[in-house]
């Protein structure tokens, strides 16, 4: 895994609005993600999130395929 595939977004802890960064294995993961601020853990309900992370799977899937091909162009 590249650290570009793994560009850090973020998500705003609900607890103390720090920008909690998140990435696209860390949620596809199922470990909880945790605020560095406060500690508060966020769960994803992998069940009612089903849809979304199977387009999260695809995407970055799809994000990896393309940095493979890039390497191989380089």
């Amino acid at each position: 895994m590249t650290e570009q595939s793994t560009n850090q977004n973020g998500v705003p802890c609900p607890e103390c609005n720090f920008t909690i960064p998140t990435t696209m294995p860390m949620l596809l993961s199922g470990e909880p993600i945790v605020c560095p601020m406060c500690g508060l853990a966020l769960h994803v309900d992998r069940e009612k999130s089903a849809g979304s992370l199977n387009l999260i799977r695809n995407l970055y899937e799809a994000t990896q395929q393309v940095e493979e091909t890039k390497n191989q162009w380089l």
